[in-house]
């Protein structure tokens, strides 16, 4: 029986979770959300698990909408990904092509919780819809958590993982070059 020539994992559905965040900006002020975890003294990202049948991009909206408070939408934006085009006309390569206007996952992290078993976050780039009110959160999370934000400089500063910080700083890099390859 032949195996793949490439390293490779692969888990069952038992083994896996499927969680999706957004970097969510507030364009008007430059300033980025953050949620600060009080018990832990921690400054995370909004994120959660994707429901059964619900995609990636309705979960990075519905989880940004109930952890902050804010009604939002997915911003599209310029980057490069290896993800092919909507139409495929030709057969092309796997490699990172360059796009405007998308709202495609720009990092996927992989947390590793056990030998047999991962956690896997896809992020995208999210815009608070400052025209419309918010939504406020239940009261039964706010004694967890506040939502805060901060601009470009501040928000790396405060978060609390790097893996956070390098994650935001390359959205904050997509966004502030919106029009230009």
């Amino acid at each position: 029986m032949a195996t793949s020539h490439l390293p490779s994992e692969q888990y069952t559905s038992e083994e896996f979770v499927e969680s999706v965040g957004a970097v969510l900006f507030r364009m008007s002020t430059h300033e980025i959300c953050i949620l600060h975890l009080l018990k832990k003294d921690e400054y995370i990202l909004a994120k959660g698990r994707r429901n059964c049948g619900e995609t990636r991009q309705d979960t990075a909206v519905r989880e940004l909408t109930e952890e902050c408070g804010f009604p939002c939408r997915l911003l599209p934006v310029n980057m490069s990904t290896r993800a092919p085009p909507a139409i495929e006309d030709e057969q092309l390569g796997d490699e990172a092509r360059f796009y405007s206007g998308i709202c495609e996952p720009f990092t996927l992290q992989v947390r590793r919780l056990g030998e047999h078993n991962v956690k896997l976050i896809w992020w995208y780039i999210a815009a608070v819809n400052e025209d419309e009110p918010s939504h406020g959160r239940e009261q039964l999370e706010k004694d967890k958590y506040a939502v805060e934000f901060y601009s470009f400089a501040d928000v790396l500063e405060k978060l609390t993982f790097q893996m956070d910080r390098d994650m935001v700083k390359k959205a904050i890099e997509i966004v502030t070059n919106r029009g230009r390859k």
